[in-house]
Formats: C-alpha cells, sequence, structure tokens
C-alpha cells in the first residue's frame, strides 16, 4: 500500500511541475492545484492507518488510535489550496481582461517593438 501511495504522489508532482512549468496561466494555477494534492497525500501519509486503529471517540477498549491531528492539518490545508486557487483564477481572470493576454511570456513585457 505504501508503494501505491507513493507511486501516485510521484506522478502528482510530476504532473504538477509540468503544469507549472507551461506558459499558460491557467495550466499554471492547475499545476499549483495539483502540488496541494501531493502535499496533502504526504502529510495522510505520516499517520498509521489499518484494521487495528479506532476512532479517538469509540470507547470500545482499543489501545491504538488514529492520530486526528493529521486529519485536521489535511482539512486546514484543502481549505487553504481552495482559497488560495479561487484567489488566482481571480487574479488571472481579472489579467486577462485587461491585458486580453494569458501566456506568461506576454506579460513579461519581452516582445520586440520592431
Amino acid at each position: 500500500m505504501n508503494l501505491i501511495l507513493l507511486l501516485v504522489i510521484g506522478f502528482l508532482v510530476f504532473i504538477g511541475t509540468y503544469m507549472i512549468l507551461s506558459i499558460n496561466l491557467i495550466r499554471i494555477v492547475i499545476g499549483i492545484s495539483i502540488y496541494t494534492h501531493a502535499g496533502n497525500l504526504i502529510i495522510m501519509s505520516m499517520g498509521k492507518y489499518g484494521s487495528h486503529v479506532s476512532e479517538p471517540l469509540i470507547q470500545n477498549h482499543h489501545t491504538h488510535f488514529v492520530d486526528p491531528l493529521l486529519q485536521a492539518i489535511v482539512l486546514t490545508a484543502i481549505v487553504i489550496g481552495f482559497g488560495m486557487t479561487a484567489f488566482l483564477l481571480v487574479l488571472i481572470y481579472r489579467t486577462y481582461r485587461v491585458t486580453k493576454e494569458d501566456e506568461i511570456s506576454a506579460l513579461r513585457g519581452e516582445e520586440d517593438d520592431e
């Protein structure tokens, strides 16, 4: 199970890096969102899950519990990632409305005016 999770995290990081290196602004935002999902999976992989552990609220004389701190951190990271993605999409929308460009190379001012 850990090998599959490691492969999924590696694939998400690969796809996120590929998308961030694009020149299209929307692809960059999608790549950042994929990075946040990979980070959430990395945080969740730090916990110990299985059939021998239970939730901390159940009182059936279990001695091994799932750590709720990791779940709280991931929930907070999901909310922050959603807010960041929404802000970046609004920023890109406003940039497109003002400049009529959706590529990063046009926004850098590297075009020759000859």
